[in-house]
């Protein structure tokens, strides 16, 4: 296991276990967990709910004539996952992987399995309601529609809350899983994590 997935269990396991502590001497119910990942220098959070697992940064075999974001296909045990790099689908500048860092996270976005490379895995965080801001004017590259709220760390640093199901758009989900569907599952060696 790499450094980036060894980090994130390490991390998962110790918060998973004192979280139920932490929300019971504040008198508060957390909300829901978040996986903290940085990109671009920026903390984002996607709900823990959506997270099928996370590995380190591996070989993905590329498949011509898509979109740039798109970077290709990897085989996790026998299953074939599209994995799309969020720097470009976010429309920031493309940075190379950095092995001990970079991580893919897995995740169901509506029927399909996807992968999406981000910087870094930090931490695992549960936030209560009064944390979450979902009334925000945001200005910046990123579409509105993939920002649902801003959560405010106890650090006071800002880590936007990231909806994983619009950042792909129903035209690119049938365009992966036109291509996810026709490649074999079975037989390539160099293929296989």
């Amino acid at each position: 296991m790499d450094n980036a997935a060894e980090r994130y269990l390490e991390k998962s396991a110790v918060l998973n276990s004192g979280d139920r502590q932490v929300g019971h001497h504040r008198g508060t119910r957390l909300k829901q967990k978040k996986l903290i990942f940085s990109l671009a220098e920026e903390q984002y959070g996607i709900p823990l709910s959506s997270v099928k697992e996370v590995i380190g940064m591996v070989k993905v075999t590329p498949i011509p004539h898509m979109p740039s974001f798109f970077k290709g296909l990897i085989n996790l045990r026998g299953k074939i996952i599209s994995v799309i790099d969020l720097r470009l689908k976010l429309g920031f500048e493309e940075k190379a992987y950095e092995p001990k860092k970079t991580s893919i996270i897995i995740s169901d976005v509506n029927s399909l399995t996807v992968g999406t490379i981000v910087d870094d895995v930090n931490e695992v965080i549960g936030f209560t309601d009064e944390q979450i801001e979902t009334k925000i004017q945001i200005s910046s590259s990123i579409k509105r529609e993939y920002i649902y709220g801003v959560a405010k760390a106890e650090d006071s640093s800002l880590v936007l809350l990231l909806d994983i199901l619009n950042v792909l758009e129903p035209e690119e989900l049938d365009l992966i899983s036109t291509h996810v569907s026709v490649q074999p599952t079975t037989g390539n060696t160099n293929f296989d994590i």
